[in-house]
């Protein structure tokens, strides 16, 4: 058996790992079952929390200069273009030493890739089994070949073949919602507010990724599945959101019918353990979320910054509890969070939306700011 780390999956949690075991000096190995190596996706908000665990495995100011747009602001408004609720971030990021960005997903994945040795990724290996030995794990892949670890992190998102072949095949928890993404290219004033949008079932929001482009998305209660050709989505969103403020109808105009991103949102509840013997779970694999608080990414770039700084202290799966004990209970706050959050932003009944916009309206600043630094406060060392 080799000694060293089989991290299965290259998303931004798995790199992450890897860009921290590269600094502790722990041998590892990437499997990725895409023959090439990417991300795709469109924008993507990263909180002070993420952020701070990114400056410290390599990814510096520059990136964030030149990649990022800084968030000043947090606000939630109405479709009729009131905003309701305001709250400056950068007492926060003060706190925590870290500000926070919106940034292209795809440039943050080869900004964590450029701090990884890339001789140790492999692309065009989907996992198909393990078997833990005496003194490591043996993986088998589909195309026949095999490789041996002395532990395995199971990084491969929500339909994780790690978690599937460790704990079972459970399908994911449908939330009831669906998400629409897209880049376009689009000036807007207001640079630095991240802003959602909400209406009657549905939410949007328009944020700026750089002078020229902004990052957009939209929600809908609406059943599982379901989809259409390229150009009928785009016309399905533009008669939704077509007398929407803050940009939305011009976002999604601006955008190429098949650029549009659509994915069903889907959590899991949580697991008794993310571990096994020599084998634990990242990122989605051990805790999906719904992106209603932002948390995501952010959550799968912690664990891989805390659980790569206890291996560097300790090689050996005993790890995996300590790692357990730091992460499980903060992130399956967080899923649960995040679906109320999206639960109550989909309300369509008149009378439950005014309540909302009410009390999003006179809950005070101070009391919006201690809530979003309990999901912002860093983890890790």
């Amino acid at each position: 058996m080799e000694e060293l780390i089989a991290i299965i999956g290259a998303g931004i949690g798995g790199l992450t790992l890897a860009a921290r075991l590269e600094r502790e000096k722990i041998p590892y190995r990437v499997y990725e079952k895409a023959p090439v190596l990417g991300e795709v996706g469109a924008g993507l908000g990263l909180w002070s929390n993420a952020v701070l665990c990114l400056e410290k495995v390599g990814v510096d100011g520059d990136f964030w200069s030149r990649s990022g747009c800084e968030v000043f602001r947090a606000e939630m408004a109405n479709a009729e273009g009131k905003i309701l609720s305001s709250c400056d971030v950068r007492p926060v990021a003060e706190k925590v030493g870290a500000s926070s960005f919106v940034v292209h997903r795809a440039d943050l994945h080869g900004a964590i890739y450029g701090q990884i040795n890339p001789e140790s990724v492999v692309t065009g290996k989907k996992l198909s089994g393990m078997e833990e030995k005496e003194n490591g794990v043996l993986l088998r892949f589909s195309d026949g070949s095999t490789a041996s670890a002395s532990m395995v992190v199971g990084a491969d998102g929500l339909r994780s073949q790690v978690r599937a072949q460790t704990f079972g095949d459970e399908p994911p928890r449908y939330s009831g919602q669906t998400c629409y993404r897209g880049i376009a290219r689009l000036n807007i004033e207001e640079r630095h507010a991240l802003r959602e949008i909400q209406g009657r079932g549905l939410r949007a929001a328009v944020i700026p990724l750089d002078d020229e482009r902004v990052y957009w998305w939209t929600t809908e209660n609406v059943t599982e599945g379901g989809r259409r050709e390229p150009r009928k989505e785009k016309d399905y969103l533009l008669s939704n959101f077509a007398d929407w403020a803050f940009g939305v109808p011009e976002a999604i105009e601006a955008t190429d019918a098949e650029a549009i991103l659509r994915n069903d949102l889907y959590d899991r509840p949580p697991l008794p353990t993310w571990s096994k013997g020599r084998v634990t779970l990242l990122g989605d694999a051990a805790h999906p979320t719904t992106p209603n608080l932002g948390q995501g990414a952010c959550m799968a770039i912690e664990d891989g910054f805390v659980l790569g700084g206890l291996l560097g202290e300790k090689f050996d799966a005993e790890a995996f509890s300590e790692y357990e004990s730091l992460r499980k209970d903060r992130c399956e706050a967080i899923v649960k969070e995040s679906r109320r959050f999206g639960w109550i932003g989909g309300w369509e009944n008149p009378a439950a939306v005014k309540i909302r916009e009410f009390l999003l309206a006179t809950t005070p600043e101070t009391f919006v700011r201690k809530s979003m630094e309990k999901h912002i406060a860093p983890q890790g060392g």
